[in-house]
């Protein structure tokens, strides 16, 4: 497999970002995508692509207003060319963070990922090395509305930098409400029933992955994406903890380049291709707080 081959493949890498994992829906989670198989137009190249998520995390309050968060979580994508062997690269990291509260209103949240972006083909080092940075301030009207200000530092566009960021849950309704943590994900969801939610989800993802000299015979080499995903979504529920999403995603934006002695060198684009999704998920519903009043 050449330098191109594996640039061609970078298009469809769709791994959970670190954000996502710091202000998720669960305390633990195992999902898998499917994308079928996508052309290359400018190359003539083919590529479909697998990918697995597991993650667990847990809070420790320590104090009134004060919880720490401890979690770990692991991809795996495993991609198939048209004209090569498939292989596969990974990203297992490591959180930690804080919740704080000041008051009623006031708070923040603080998280730090370490972990490593390789297909580790070749010892690991420090060029397999990951960390992403996250801070932001909260503010809670009331039950039905909080919104937080913040920023990550990470290589979601692919170079090492920061990118503003907005969290917000807004139960607009009894059955309606919207969550996210731009830039990572957003969804709106309907609850139909005590068992069947109905909703749209948007994901934005991105990583730089070290590749070793041993693979493709060409040393310090980096694969970088950008990725993001629109489409609808089903949860089904067992309880208010034991769910299951299932969902299909069109790609809107995508972008992947090489990167040699860390300056990028050649960028390509995929045809848009619809995924397919499943998400194994523990962890509160959050449909059954009391209604939100307004102050």
């Amino acid at each position: 497999m050449n330098a191109k081959s594996l640039l061609f493949a970078g298009c469809l890498l769709t791994i959970t970002s670190a954000a996502h994992a710091q202000v998720s829906d669960s305390l633990a989670h195992v999902g898998f995508e499917y994308f079928p198989r996508s052309k290359n137009d400018a190359t003539g190249q083919t590529l479909q692509l697998n990918v697995l998520r597991v993650g667990a995390g847990v809070p420790i309050p320590v104090a009134k207003r004060t919880t720490l968060v401890a979690g770990a979580s692991y991809e795996l994508l495993d991609i198939h060319m048209s004209d090569a062997d498939s292989f596969q690269l990974h990203a297992p990291k490591a959180t930690a963070g804080i919740i704080q509260g000041f008051s009623d209103h006031w708070g923040m949240m603080a998280f730090v990922d370490a972990g490593f972006a390789s297909d580790f083909s070749d010892k690991v080092s420090s060029d397999d090395l990951l960390l992403s940075l996250t801070g932001i301030g909260t503010y809670k009207l009331n039950d039905a509305f909080t919104i937080g200000l913040g920023a990550v530092y990470d290589r979601r566009t692919g170079k090492l930098g920061p990118l503003p960021a907005l969290l917000l849950s807004w139960r607009t309704s009894e059955r309606t409400r919207i969550r996210g943590f731009v830039p990572a994900h957003v969804s709106a969801e309907y609850h139909a029933t005590d068992w069947l939610d109905l909703g749209l989800r948007a994901s934005f993802d991105g990583n730089r992955f070290h590749i070793g000299e041993s693979r493709f015979q060409t040393p310090n080499l980096e694969l970088a994406y950008s990725n993001l995903d629109v489409g609808p979504k089903v949860t089904f529920s067992l309880n208010d903890w034991v769910h299951l999403d299932v969902y299909a995603a069109g790609a809107v934006y995508r972008r992947y380049e090489l990167f040699h002695d860390d300056e990028s060198y050649a960028k390509y684009e995929l045809s848009p291709v619809v995924s397919y999704g499943a998400r194994f998920w523990i962890g509160p519903s959050q449909w059954n707080p009391p209604k939100p009043t307004a102050e």
